[in-house]
């Protein structure tokens, strides 16, 4: 489904060359709940926004269902891309002066209203966020912020989910809780690629993928999910 070849990606920071990705090598097959692990610095994020089209790459190769992927000149991600791939992330990006209901709907807007009005209903009910529609950001726990943006991905009918540390602001009940929406929507048939630093949290995906100095080291499978 999603495979990168050879990627390397060099940043420009304070006159200074930083590698961010080094021949990073990695395939994702359709289904896959891939938790992906590593120190601080490695490449993680880098990765997963290349991945979303947030990003170019300086070398190699990226592939969706055997397509290449090249980003445009305007810098934006190709508009396939941006309807097959949805990004979580630890610190939610939930707009603090829209309701509930109104942020996951603003996902929405390039689709016909009476589709988004259903499946927004639809996932208020399934993400147990009925009770708080009308609530504002503020008002709400980190967990519910965090099923919010999960709506916000899931509203637009995404095929796979980039999640960059999506419990490392929660304690462990609510992580946990987000964990078990992950492994419903893998048993689904949802894609999704987890980073996090928390062996606890990689050991509930399907699979491992550990990072080191901007490339893979080591890919296996999970025996439990």
């Amino acid at each position: 489904m999603i495979e990168l070849k050879n990627i390397s990606k060099t940043y420009q920071t304070s006159g200074q060359e930083v590698k961010a990705l080094d021949n990073l090598n990695l395939q994702i097959r359709d289904g896959d709940f891939l938790a992906v692990i590593g120190h601080s610095g490695c490449g993680k994020t880098t990765m997963l926004n290349i991945m979303a089209g947030y990003d170019g790459f300086d070398r190699g190769t990226y592939l969706y269902d055997g397509m290449p992927v090249r980003m445009p000149s305007s810098g934006q991600a190709p508009s396939f891309l941006r309807h097959q791939i949805g990004m979580i992330f630890q610190e939610y990006h939930l707009l603090p002066y829209l309701s509930v209901y109104d942020n996951i709907a603003l996902a929405t807007r390039y689709q016909r209203s009476d589709c988004g009005k259903e499946n927004i209903e639809r996932l208020l009910d399934n993400l147990d966020l009925r009770e708080c529609r009308n609530k504002y950001p503020h008002q709400l726990s980190g967990g519910q912020k965090q099923r919010v943006a999960i709506a916000r991905v899931l509203v637009r009918d995404v095929r796979v989910i980039l999640a960059d540390e999506p419990t490392g602001a929660l304690d462990g009940e609510n992580a946990a809780g987000i964990m078990k929406i992950f492994g419903t929507l893998n048993s689904q048939g949802m894609t999704i690629i987890l980073v996090t630093h928390d062996l606890a949290i990689a050991k509930r995906c399907r699979r491992i993928a550990v990072m080191e100095k901007g490339h893979v080291v080591v890919q296996r499978d999970l025996l439990s999910s």
